[in-house]
């Protein structure tokens, strides 16, 4: 190309570089992505154009860019003001539809709270519980229905509450990654709380007092919580609505995105709990005054993280590029069976696949945990006897001394997890559209097979009611589902596939027991997030009485509720460690046998 013709091709690009770098408020990611077009250009001139002006001339735009961005990165201040500015909002404009669903979730169930008080009178002590409508009907019989407020002092109050406050919106948030269902939840109990609660105060004929009292910092508290449901719908939407990016990155993006959204909120969360305990205790200021103060609130809300993100989003064409939201286009990876690959690869590579398998594993779990939930709480058949004092917590779901039939359920539904979730960890890690249907597979009759001892194994040895045999059976659980792996991935037999493992692991159990401790402490503490969400924030109880008002029927949710979170837990182990197993089972093998290495020195040998 001649440099007349190069120069007429990129004239007008090289002109939007000087004007972007005339303006004082360019964004750093617009400067380095400019810095990346106009290096290519000075590349190119380099190797076409070494004596001419061109060249001089793209050398020069080049070091202002660079410099630009440096002293960008250097300045702390003005990245802390970019965040604020136009980071944050183009954030918010972005997930403006998740947070009209929050905040549509929060009004709708605010207004159930109040037609159920309508006609249930008792419905607030339910939701409030008796001795706080106990402790406020004395504070209205002494004249001073916001006294609550004032119970202790200015700090006292303002460090617990934002404390509390603040915990509530980040389990609001990371609720969101059980498919958005969680934060949901939440945002109907503090909707249908916060319609009660008001409510509460209109049948005492108190509305003017407590709606000043409340709204005074509840309109910048009640607003965080609606923030934080929609941050949490953002977290969800990853991992349900993926689009044409893989599950893990798109969820990668939405967590992104949702953590910049709870951050953003935290202040207002603090200046709330500021306003709760420092001056809403001061009833006797002006209610003109007062009813001021709420409207400012809720309008500083209403401009920052509605109208400003709007007016900010004009200034660009596509928001979402200006922000880096979109992740970059990377090559699709294809698992290299021949790689070793060491401990930190193997975690990250089986979260990947995880996520890409999420579709089929977790619809599998799902519906192995409700068969087993239902049939469990039902107790249809009389298998289970479950008393009316009795709660089905973390030592039950493995007492299958008391309950021979919750063993066999039990390994029924670990069974089918276990060799529906290795075959299609196999197809998904191999490409493999030869295994056609999983049940036509021929590695299906081996894997099941090898599923089918394994098991047992595990489950009889939790049977015999010792502590060392049970914590033996979780010790030989990996172990048993490195068999069953290798019986699916070298379509072995069982006795075949234990003859293996002695060599395959020869020298790397360090390795094996490692992965396996990682996923285990993994699942563990996510079936201690998910519990401590349902009990700590009442979503257990707010399930309970939306569903029904009958005791008896109430216990068996109750009760349904725990046997799916464990069962769903662990499950969701029994497919981490399955997929780890996998992915690790490559790398034992090539360490073992060399096959690869043998292969590819044969090659170099013929060749020669």
């Amino acid at each position: 190309m001649k440099e007349s013709e190069f120069i007429e091709q990129n004239k007008q690009k090289w002109v939007d570089f000087e004007n972007n770098l005339s303006k004082k408020d360019a964004s750093p990611e617009k400067t380095s992505k400019l810095f990346v077009q106009i290096t290519d250009d000075l590349s190119y001139a380099r190797t076409f154009y070494k004596n001419r002006s061109v060249k001089n001339y793209l050398n020069g735009v080049a070091k202002l860019l660079f410099n630009d961005i440096n002293k960008s990165k250097k300045n702390r201040f003005a990245a802390f003001s970019h965040f604020w500015k136009t980071d944050l909002p183009l954030t918010m404009y972005i997930s403006r539809r998740p947070m009209l669903i929050s905040l549509i979730v929060f009004v709708a169930c605010f207004a159930l709270g109040v037609v159920t008080s309508i006609y249930d009178p008792e419905f607030a002590r339910t939701i409030l519980s008796s001795g706080y409508i106990d402790m406020t009907n004395e504070n209205i019989a002494n004249g001073d229905a916001m006294a609550v407020y004032k119970s202790d002092g200015e700090m006292e109050t303002f460090l617990p509450i934002f404390l509390n406050n603040i915990r509530i919106d980040f389990m609001t948030f990371f609720s969101g990654i059980f498919m958005s269902i969680g934060t949901l939840l939440i945002m109907v109990f503090n909707g249908v709380m916060v319609g009660v609660f008001q409510f509460f105060f209109i049948q005492k004929g108190l509305f003017w007092e407590s709606f000043l009292g409340i709204w005074t910092h509840g309109a910048l508290e009640i607003s965080a919580i609606v923030l934080s449901g929609g941050a949490g719908l953002v977290l969800g939407k990853g991992l349900l609505f993926p689009g044409t990016y893989s599950r893990f990155q798109a969820f990668r993006v939405s967590g992104m995105n949702g953590l910049k959204i709870i951050m953003g909120v935290a202040p207002v969360t603090l200046l709330a709990a500021f306003i709760e305990g420092f001056l809403t205790r001061h009833t006797e200021i002006p209610d003109a005054l007062r009813f001021i103060f709420i409207l400012m609130s809720f309008a500083f809300i209403f401009i920052y993280f509605v109208w400003y993100p709007r007016k900010v989003a004009k200034q660009y064409e596509n928001p979402e590029e200006v922000t880096d939201l979109k992740p970059v286009y990377k090559p699709k990876i294809v698992f290299n069976p021949t790689e070793i690959l060491g401990s930190g690869t193997i975690i990250t590579e089986t979260l990947r696949l995880f996520f890409k398998s999420f579709g089929f594993l977790g619809v599998l779990v799902v519906i192995c945990s409700f068969v087993f939930t239902v049939v469990l709480s039902t107790d249809t058949l009389n298998l289970f006897i479950l008393s009316d004092s009795y709660s089905f917590a973390l030592p039950q779901f493995f007492n299958y001394v008391d309950f021979p039939a919750l063993a066999i359920l039990s390994a029924l539904c670990f069974v089918v997890v276990l060799v529906g979730g290795t075959l299609s960890i196999k197809k998904s890690l191999l490409q493999d559209k030869s295994m056609g249907s999983l049940f036509k597979s021929p590695a299906f009759l081996n894997t099941a097979y090898s599923a089918f001892l394994s098991i047992p194994i595990f489950v009889g040895l939790i049977t015999i009611d010792n502590p060392w045999f049970f914590f033996l059976a979780l010790l030989l659980f990996p172990l048993l589902s490195l068999m069953t792996t290798i019986s699916a991935q070298q379509n072995v037999s069982f006795f075949k596939a234990i003859n293996l493992v002695g060599g395959l692991l020869n020298k790397r159990w360090g390795l094996f027991l490692l992965i396996s401790l990682f996923f285990f402490g993994l699942s563990f503490v996510l079936f201690l997030a998910s519990s401590g969400a349902l009990n700590v924030l009442f979503i257990q109880n707010a399930l309970v009485w939306m569903l029904t008002d009958d005791g008896e029927v109430a216990q068996k949710i109750t009760i349904g509720i725990s046997i799916f979170q464990l069962i769903f837990s662990f499950l969701t182990y029994i497919s981490l460690t399955l997929t780890a197993n996998s992915i690790l089972f490559y790398t034992l093998k090539e360490s073992y046998t060399a096959e690869s290495l043998i292969t590819r020195i044969n090659e170099i040998k013929a060749n020669k």
